[in-house]
């Protein structure tokens, strides 16, 4: 890739941020209600709107700004890298694959018990959770 490419990717993106904030401001956000939000300076979101900085996408404020605009950090990024639109990307993008993905599959009797035991593993607490994977690594170990 050329430097020339990656500047306009980056501009790109910076470009689909600003858009997202903007839609933000007009459902009745200010700048410094976001920053609260996200927990940064006002002085950030407002180089975030301005197109000057973007998070990066592994950091504590993109996960924020993803929680804040109805997205996952996931469904974030491929909103930024142009993937989806804004309107996907607001409507819940991440809810309708998965759907899909649910409408597509005839689940057995195994599937359900799987997502039944998965539903009551996420309602655990993480200490629980170790526990739990030790006890069925070790029935796993006596089963060979």
């Amino acid at each position: 890739m050329t430097t020339s490419s990656v500047s306009s990717l980056l501009q790109a993106r910076q470009k689909r941020l600003t858009q997202l904030i903007e839609q933000l401001l007009e459902e009745g956000w200010t700048q410094s209600s976001l920053a609260n939000a996200f927990g940064v300076d006002f002085s950030t979101v407002h180089r975030w709107l301005r197109g000057k900085t973007i998070p990066e996408s592994d950091s504590k404020n993109f996960r924020q700004l993803a929680r804040v605009s109805g997205g996952t950090a996931a469904t974030l990024q491929i909103y930024l890298n142009g993937e989806i639109s804004l309107l996907e990307y607001r409507n819940g993008f991440e809810k309708k694959i998965t759907s899909e993905v649910k409408d597509s599959s005839k689940p057995s009797g195994s599937d359900d018990i799987k997502r039944e035991i998965l539903a009551k593993i996420k309602a655990l607490d993480p200490a629980d959770i170790v526990d739990v994977i030790s006890s069925s690594v070790a029935f796993l170990a006596n089963q060979g």
